[in-house]
């Protein structure tokens, strides 16, 4: 989301994206060519970073500052006060702050210093409000969009699929998420249990990287399954994965908006997800695929099931999925809602400097 805003924002505007330490995220702004400022913590952590935000923002004039998630929030806050140079901040998740009074407090004081303050679904708007004290006339919901076309007309790549011993015509379902106990993927685990007892031809793709990949592998083989159950790992590849997919399913206990659950709708394969987060804000259930309740792997296997014994509906809630997100969840219409925040945040700190 942050890169293809970085990307998309026009001529008007001249992006530079700050980081704290080295990672994917460094390796993309680094192959994209775009302007980045690396922040060493240096000795004093936390301080070394606002003062080092700081001087940038100084030094290099910039106009506006957008923070992502509680900790560059909180930086950003401060280096707002200090510059006077107006703060956006996007929240993306429920975790970091809601279990400890402190962050709580912190956030508030970020969110009331901020010109302008983003959820990416309206369910995170309602919980931050909650757990921070904001009011929720301080806080619009920006959903998340990705570009379609790349993912409009995905279609199956057999020597993909045959790479890791998965034959051309047989079920596959998939899912793209980092293998953390919040995604839920131990419930796939055991729904692919299920499903595999009914449909013995079923793969499963789990595609992400994480601290439960030992527990998962060892789930499936404790089931019998693990022959069919491919952790995949990271992959920069995901979205010719996508196109092998006859459903894609996002088992969390928690969400925000996921980006993975907008691209497997634009390459319009039914989806069946958990109702967390913002994602039943973006599935219509029974429409463009089904939504379950979290920590139910029963209910994630019949919704499987159903969709892998009727094709046919499968391929009409993947065409609806595709003009969901084409409609409601594009790149362009995130980018233009950013786009008018940021020259809102710019002509409130204008007014508030000429009525001094």
């Amino acid at each position: 989301m942050l890169l293809d805003l970085a990307c998309n924002l026009g001529p008007d505007f001249h992006p530079t994206i700050g980081l704290i330490k080295p990672g994917w995220v460094y390796d993309q702004v680094t192959s994209l060519g775009l302007p980045s400022l690396m922040i060493d913590a240096g000795t004093t952590g936390d301080l070394s970073i606002f003062l080092a935000v700081a001087r940038f923002v100084r030094h290099d004039r910039i106009a506006v500052i957008h923070a992502h998630e509680f900790y560059m929030s909180a930086i950003g806050a401060a280096v707002s006060r200090w510059t006077g140079v107006p703060l956006v901040i996007t929240v993306h998740g429920k975790s970091y702050y809601p279990d400890r009074w402190r962050r709580r407090a912190i956030y508030r004081m970020a969110a009331a210093q901020a010109a302008e303050v983003v959820t990416v679904s309206q369910n995170l708007q309602h919980f931050f409000c909650a757990a921070t004290g904001t009011p929720t006339d301080h806080v619009r919901v920006i959903y998340n969009g990705i570009d379609c076309i790349p993912l409009l007309g995905s279609t199956p790549e057999p020597q993909l699929l045959g790479s890791i011993g998965i034959p051309p015509n047989a079920p596959v379902v998939g899912t793209i998420g980092n293998l953390y106990p919040v995604k839920g993927h131990i419930h796939l685990i055991r729904a692919a249990h299920i499903v595999i007892r009914k449909r013995p031809d079923t793969h499963f793709l789990i595609l992400g990287r994480g601290v439960e990949k030992d527990l998962l592998t060892s789930e499936a083989r404790t089931l019998g399954i693990d022959h069919r159950i491919h952790l995949l790992g990271y992959r920069d590849d995901a979205v010719k994965w996508l196109g092998s997919m006859d459903v894609f399913t996002l088992p969390s206990l928690s969400e925000g908006l996921p980006l993975s659950l907008l691209e497997a709708m634009a390459a319009g394969i039914p989806t069946v997800i958990t109702e967390v987060g913002g994602m039943p804000e973006v599935v219509c259930d029974g429409l463009t695929g089904y939504i379950i309740p979290p920590g139910n792997p029963e209910a994630l296997a019949s919704r499987i099931l159903y969709l892998l014994e009727n094709p046919a509906i499968a391929t009409e809630m993947g065409a609806a999925a595709f003009n969901r997100v084409r409609e409601l969840f594009s790149r362009d219409r995130m980018v233009g809602e950013y786009r008018a925040l940021y020259q809102r945040a710019l002509a409130s700190t204008l007014r508030g400097s000429m009525s001094k």
